[in-house]
């Protein structure tokens, strides 16, 4: 019995089962509908901008599987994804072959692309079932760290493996059951399909065999049931993301990265400030929770969960999306709002998880789907601290000391230059012409006793170079950006706009820093206030200066220097090269990288506001850190950021790592200065003797 004679005598059920599976992608698209209802509840408007950028997102990013493919694991990824995008066709196919046994692609393309699109699906069909036996071992055989191995996960391996031996048996089916002039293709094209027709052979099937109608009916129809299984529980499980990722990925967060999505302070209407409830979120920030592919990348890198804290980054996401889920179906399809919903903040998110976050940024620069954990849990807090004033006792503190002093050690601002004295640097306020620089000193610079030694460093580098700068002095106050990720956004208001009116009234345009956080806040920051600066970390500029000639360096001794990456400067600024640069261009550095460097870089604890609370779950963040440091036997640890001194200088006194020193670039380039000696006039008389 061939294929066509099984066709015609079960004609009536082809047609039956094609109804259903009609009715099937109904329920599918009805799940979807609502899910997407759910994504517009939340806050703000659907704009597009900056069009090209976003179309390129989607080049790179889903088709090239750019940010996938950084691990290694990604691979295994990248051959399913494409599987998935060329086998589309295949489906399409067979579905239509229910009602048009006969139908073929061939008849639209040519018989000559069409085989090459059989070449195609057969090759990548192939490669996606032992990218699934791969994975399958990888998840519950290996069983790495941060790898689910939830009964989810498996069931959208066996259905995906099940999809790849369905279309091969039906495809071996055929090519048996073909064997003469009716053949629709060269069987050569489709290797693997005809390796499986050879198989059936061998167990002793033909073309004229009874159990061939059973073969080929059972493996098409159950691949096709497979995929309209596929399409109603994907909804309900990890691979949502085939939803949710791509419209995800298109409507990312463009530049400025990291920069957090300002408040509306002045609205009267306001019963609370930060998301309250789910749907307080934004959209975007409700779509983040469909694009999770549960990788487990966010807290492999995460320095909180990776350190025992409460916090996981990956779980934020999916319950809140859980959360929206069940709150969304009892609101709009059962009618029945539950009026004692959960907060957001402390109820289907702890206290302890949103405290936890330094803010680093790892979660959101390797996620591949572009989740901004780091937006969501900011807000959150900032519902925690405007509307409830809940957070510990020392940030109360360190509120307070902005509030009164303009900086979280409260002292004076009247002592802001104090580590200026008898170094002869001019305050903007003294100048009658505006240098070429505002040397923005910050908090940490003006006030703690190591950093002023880097502070003072810098601005020995600076007139060494015959660099035009000057500070403000005691005009100068906190950026605010301890107290905006901590969430007290008004506070940050408070001292931005300060800044900025002090800024503008000295028609400043260019800033140099030496700390990291001022030099985000200021200039990724400040626009939304509007003020607009072109602000430069010292690491830049040092690297500048080097490659420009400007200054000299001297060798030194041979000195192993471990570098740790601060992640205001290079995850959210993404600027590893300068200060590896500077350090390379001391005669004498050998630089040694940590395990985890630049992108994976581990936070130093300091970041989100964390500098101001205490840390008493787990293993501290900077002892963390440090230990890594330290595991690669350096002569010295250099760091670019206040924060990451202070972290690493506590650190290194827990481990009593006295023999290692712990330096900023600017005091290494310092202390390696060749300073040119001062012009002699030759034709001038001796000095007297005395």
């Amino acid at each position: 019995m061939n294929l066509a004679e099984i066709s015609n005598s079960h004609q009536i059920l082809n047609w039956i089962l094609s109804v259903g599976v009609l009715v099937g992608f109904a329920f599918a698209a009805r799940t979807v509908y609502w899910l997407l209802r759910y994504v517009a509840w939340g806050e703000g408007s659907l704009q597009i901008d900056q069009l090209p950028t976003r179309v390129k997102g989607i080049i790179t990013e889903v088709i090239g599987q750019a940010r996938v493919i950084a691990e290694p694991a990604g691979m295994i990824h990248l051959f399913i994804f494409w599987g998935f995008i060329i086998l589309q066709l295949e489906t399409i196919e067979y579905i239509i072959r229910g009602w048009a046994f006969d139908f073929h692609w061939s008849a639209f393309i040519g018989q000559g692309t069409y085989n090459g699109l059989l070449f195609l699906q057969d090759v990548f069909g192939f490669l996606v079932l032992a990218a699934v036996s791969v994975a399958a071992f990888r998840r519950y055989v290996i069983r790495p760290k941060h790898s689910l191995q939830s009964l989810d996960g498996a069931i959208i391996l066996a259905l995906i493996g099940g999809l790849m031996i369905s279309k091969f048996l039906a495809h071996g089916a055929e090519i048996v059951a073909l064997t003469s002039a009716e053949l629709a293709w060269d069987a050569q094209w489709t290797p693997f399909a005809l390796m499986t027709a050879n198989f059936l052979g061998w167990l002793g099937f033909t073309a004229e065999s009874p159990g061939m109608f059973w073969v080929f009916h059972l493996s098409y129809w159950a691949h096709i049931a497979i995929v309209v299984f596929f399409a109603n529980y994907i909804p309900f499980g990890k691979h949502l993301h085939l939803i949710g990722a791509i419209p995800n990925i298109f409507f990312r967060k463009l530049e400025p990265s990291g920069a957090l999505y300002p408040m509306d302070l002045e609205d009267e209407t306001a019963e609370h400030f930060g998301p309250k409830v789910v749907e307080e979120l934004s959209w975007k920030q409700l779509l983040d929770t469909y694009a999770c592919t549960e990788c487990g990348r966010c807290e492999h890198y995460c320095p909180a969960y990776n350190t025992g804290k409460a916090l996981n980054p990956m779980m934020i996401i999916h319950n809140i999306k859980e959360h929206l889920r069940e709150k969304g179906a009892k609101t709009f399809r059962d009618k029945n709002p539950d009026e004692a919903a959960l907060e957001l903040a402390g109820g289907v998110i702890s206290e302890e998880e949103l405290w936890a976050c330094t803010t680093c940024g790892a979660c959101v620069t390797n996620c591949p789907v572009y989740i901004e954990h780091v937006d969501t849990i900011v807000d959150m807090r900032r519902y925690l601290a405007l509307t409830h004033g809940s957070y510990s006792p020392e940030v109360n503190r360190t509120f307070r000391n902005m509030e009164n002093n303009s900086n979280p050690w409260g002292i004076s601002s009247s002592y802001r230059a104090d580590w200026a004295e008898g170094l002869d640097i001019p305050l903007l306020s003294e100048l009658s012409e505006a240098p070429e620089y505002l040397f923005f000193v910050g908090c940490a610079g003006s006030f703690d006793d190591r950093q002023k030694r880097v502070t003072q460093s810098f601005t020995k580098i600076l007139k060494a170079a015959d660099v035009s700068f000057a500070i403000l002095g005691p005009e100068e106050a906190c950026t605010g950006d301890p107290a905006r990720r901590i969430g007290n956004e008004y506070l940050y208001w408070m001292l931005a706009t300060q800044n900025i009116e002090t800024l503008n009234s000295y028609g400043v345009t260019k800033i140099i820093t030496t700390c990291p956080h001022c030099f985000h806040t200021i200039g990724k920051e400040y626009p939304q206030l509007g003020g607009n600066y072109e602000v430069i970390h010292h690491t830049k500029l040092l690297n500048d200066l080097i490659r420009l000639g400007r200054i000299q360096l001297k060798p030194t001794a041979s000195t192993k220097i471990t570098y740790h990456d601060s992640c205001y400067i290079g995850r959210w600024d993404n600027s590893y090269d300068n200060p590896r640069d500077v350090l390379e261009s001391v005669p004498g550095v050998i630089l040694q990288e940590m395990e985890l460097n630049k992108k994976q870089s581990f936070c130093c604890g300091a970041g989100g506001g964390r500098m101001w609370m205490e840390e008493t779950e787990g293993k501290r963040v900077n002892i963390e850190r440090t230990d890594q440091a330290l595991a690669t036997k350096p002569d010295a640890i250099a760091v670019n950021c206040p924060f990451c001194l202070t972290m690493f200088d506590d650190g290194m006194k827990n481990r009593g790592a006295d023999d290692v020193k712990l330096l900023d670039l600017a005091e290494i380039i310092a202390d390696n200065l060749v300073i040119a000696a001062p012009d002699v006039d030759e034709d001038a008389p001796p000095a007297a003797a005395e």
